[in-house]
């Protein structure tokens, strides 16, 4: 039972681990409950249990992540996943990783996004020939806020204290734009200054929120 208590990964009835020829690699002390698969932590708790993950490649955790009902997860072999303290993912979010996926800390996605570093198939100029590169690293800065039903694709890096607007697609660096901004749109671009999250007056409920409990 002590030894239980210590396990860092739970998954939740309903979710699947389809695949693991992988490996987790936790950058920490060990404690129950850093992962959590098919969690049921936002406000609407019906599931149509089809959460899934393949963990081909390495997923490395730096703190609680939680992955929400109905998420899909993908790492493709030789591919590396790099999660913050306090990463949640909403429902039905899906995360395909076949090159680099990095996300800072205290990051948070609403339901229904798409975070995938891959195009999954071969472009080329036709003119050239020139075969172009399908896989793309992603990195998204601590203290972002990504809008629901968003899209990210490979080549989006987004500074710290960004926040996404709904229904947006990133696909490029907006680094340039600064921090503490409010980006979206399809593309997105900047759309206003100066502004940022609070997360100082949610730190302490968002810890107690996001951790699983016995």
């Amino acid at each position: 039972m002590k030894d239980a208590l210590a396990f860092p990964v739970v998954v939740y009835r309903g979710f699947k681990i389809l695949q693991f020829k992988g490996k987790i690699q936790l950058i920490g002390k060990p404690q129950f409950g850093l992962i959590g698969f098919g969690q049921s932590y936002e406000i609407f708790k019906r599931k149509r249990a089809v959460g899934e993950a393949v963990l081909n490649g390495v997923l490395q955790i730096h703190g609680k992540v939680q992955f929400g009902i109905d998420t899909k997860l993908y790492i493709k072999s030789n591919a590396l996943l790099t999660l913050g303290h306090i990463n949640s993912f909403a429902s039905r979010t899906e995360i395909i990783c076949y090159k680099s996926i990095t996300i800072g800390d205290w990051v948070q996605f609403g339901n229904d996004c798409l975070i995938t570093d891959t195009n999954f198939h071969a472009i080329k100029n036709s003119i050239t020939h020139e075969k172009l590169s399908f896989d793309k690293e992603i990195s998204i800065g601590s203290y972002n806020f990504i809008g629901a039903r968003s899209t990210i694709k490979g080549n989006t890096h987004t500074a710290d204290n960004c926040l996404v607007g709904t229904n947006s697609l990133l696909n490029k660096d907006y680094r340039s734009f600064g921090k503490n901004v409010l980006i979206g749109g399809i593309p997105a671009k900047l759309i206003k200054e100066h502004i940022v999250r609070d997360w100082e007056s949610e730190k302490e409920a968002l810890e107690k929120y996001l951790t699983i409990k016995l």
